[in-house]
């Protein structure tokens, strides 16, 4: 997860380890872009207005790359809702999901992307 609102990474990093999630929290999408590269994940939330490098421009970069084309990529965002969502698709978003989020449909929209808790997709069934 990409998030810079320390408040707000928190909170869906804890909702998202009690439903089984694996979680890697980055506050830059310098930082992003690294820890994409050493741990290789299934999924990116990736908060939409951050310091230096946008997660606009960040999005960009992955997909410029072979091996994160099929990356599931969920935007995180309240400004760029107010815009066309074309250009979030077209930059290479999967899918949307609109700040302030509510864990549950953050937990619904990641199964949509096929991406399932740690023990649920090892198994195909939840422990």
């Amino acid at each position: 997860m990409v998030e810079d609102e320390r408040h707000i990474a928190r909170l869906l990093e804890h909702v998202l380890a009690k439903e089984g999630y694996s979680v890697k929290v980055a506050n830059t999408a310098e930082q992003g872009l690294e820890i994409i590269e050493e741990f290789a994940p299934d999924a990116l939330l990736l908060d939409v207005v951050l310091p230096g490098i946008s997660g606009f421009d960040m999005l960009k970069v992955l997909r410029q790359k072979t091996k994160w084309k099929a990356l599931v990529v969920i935007v995180l965002s309240a400004q760029w809702f107010n815009q066309d969502d074309q250009a979030l698709i077209e930059a290479g978003a999967t899918a949307q999901c609109p700040k302030p989020i509510a864990p549950s449909k953050l937990i619904r929209k990641l199964r949509e992307c096929g991406v399932l808790p740690i023990a649920e997709s090892a198994s195909g069934e939840r422990e």
